[in-house]
């Protein structure tokens, strides 16, 4: 009984390390950002190959983007693409007839080497929705053995499509380490920690109840 109490307690422990480890995934932070503000956010790029160099990042971008600029790379070259709208839309007092698609960086002398990571800077005006709302930002990250890893799944997904939280207008731009989709569903999240202490808080009692039987 003793063994299989030590057993379980060790998985349980276990399993509430597990939670909230993060993964060297392509991710964007900060990932809490305002309604409609303007602000710089940055695309970070792990090189997860010990044989290889990261060349080439290729994001595409949500709905909703009008302005975006990217920063100088040394040894980086950098390209925005726009799609064009099907009717004009008014941002600020400015009519926009096309909105961003996509941003595209690219190695020229440059690489992300293995153990290495980059941080690819960008201005944007963030997409106006309602608080609560992840906008998904899809991205390609090319390999020099020409690998190409998809970073467009779910957030549970092995190859995770990065995320950022739309919060209310003007409130402060913040970034969680956890992620977004944790911070979005806390209340389960909550569930996630409560269930191996209950579990624990269970298996004491039952451990107390077979000592005075």
């Amino acid at each position: 009984m003793k063994a299989r109490l030590f057993t379980l307690i060790s998985i349980t422990i276990l399993a509430l390390a597990l939670v909230g480890v993060a993964q060297a995934h392509v991710t964007v932070h900060p990932n809490a950002l305002p309604s409609g503000g303007f602000t710089v956010v940055n695309v970070q790029v792990p090189n997860e190959r010990d044989n290889a160099f990261t060349v080439k990042v290729d994001v595409q971008v949500p709905k909703g983007i009008f302005f975006l600029s990217t920063q100088p790379i040394p040894g980086w070259t950098a390209k925005v693409y726009f799609h064009k709208l099907p009717k004009p839309v008014k941002v600020f007092d400015d009519t926009s007839t096309q909105e961003v698609s996509r941003v595209v960086w690219t190695a020229k002398g440059g690489k992300i080497g293995p153990g290495q990571f980059q941080s690819f800077p960008m201005s944007m005006l963030v997409p106006r929705a309602k608080a609560g709302t992840l906008a998904t930002f899809k991205a390609l990250q090319t390999y020099s053995n020409g690998e190409v890893v998809r970073w467009i799944g779910n957030p549970s997904a092995d190859e995770p499509a990065p995320q950022v939280m739309i919060t209310a207008a003007n409130s402060p731009v913040q970034d969680y380490p956890a992620g977004v989709t944790a911070m979005k569903g806390k209340m389960m999240h909550g569930a996630v920690y409560a269930f191996p202490i209950a579990l624990l808080a269970a298996l004491g009692i039952g451990l107390a109840r077979r000592k005075r039987a």
